[in-house]
C-alpha cells in the first residue's frame, strides 16, 4: 500500500473505537515501512494541541523525549528522534482498544547515531482520542537501554 493511500485512509476513516485503532495500526505499519523518513502518519491522526507524553527516558540521548503539547512539540519529538537514531525496525504486537483508548505494545530497534549502538526495547503506547484525533499520546519504553547505546 502506497503512502499516499495509507493517509487517504487515515483521514478519512470514520470517529470510533474500531476506527481509532485502524487509524493507529496504519499510521505504525507506515512509520515501519519508511524506517522513520516520513512523519506525516503521526500529523494526519493528531489533534493541533495533542498532549505527548514519555515515561522512563530521562536519559542523555533521549532529550527529545521531555513533555510538551501541540503540533509543533510532535514535530520537534520527530524531527530529534530522527536526528539522533536511526531506526532498524518498530514492531507493534498487539492493539486493545477500549472507547476512546488505544493501546499498542510492541518491540522497537533504533541505532544511536553518535555511537553506533543498538536499543532494541519492548514499548508502549497509549493513544487517547477525541472526534476521530489523537489528542493524548503516552509512550513508556526501557529507557535504561536506550541510554546505554548513547553512552559513548
Amino acid at each position: 500500500m502506497s503512502m499516499d493511500m495509507i493517509l487517504g485512509e487515515l483521514a478519512m476513516s470514520d470517529v470510533g473505537s474500531n476506527d481509532n485503532i485502524t487509524r493507529v495500526k496504519r499510521a505504525y505499519a507506515a512509520w515501519d515501512a519508511c524506517k522513520a523518513g516520513d512523519c506525516s502518519m503521526w500529523h494526519a491522526i493528531v489533534d493541533d494541541n495533542v498532549r505527548l507524553n514519555t515515561i522512563g527516558a530521562e536519559e542523555v540521548g533521549l532529550e527529545f523525549t521531555r513533555p510538551g503539547q501541540g503540533r509543533e512539540r510532535l514535530a520537534t519529538y520527530l524531527d530529534q528522534l530522527r536526528d539522533t537514531w536511526t531506526m532498524q525496525y518498530f514492531r507493534p504486537e498487539v492493539f486493545l482498544a477500549d472507547g476512546d483508548k488505544v493501546a499498542m505494545f510492541g518491540r522497537a530497534s533504533w541505532t544511536f547515531n553518535a555511537t553506533g549502538k543498538t536499543a532494541t526495547v519492548g514499548i508502549a503506547h497509549l493513544w487517547r482520542f477525541e472526534d476521530g484525533k489523537a489528542v493524548e499520546w503516552t509512550e513508556i519504553f526501557d529507557g535504561a537501554a536506550a541510554a546505554a547505546a548513547a553512552r559513548v
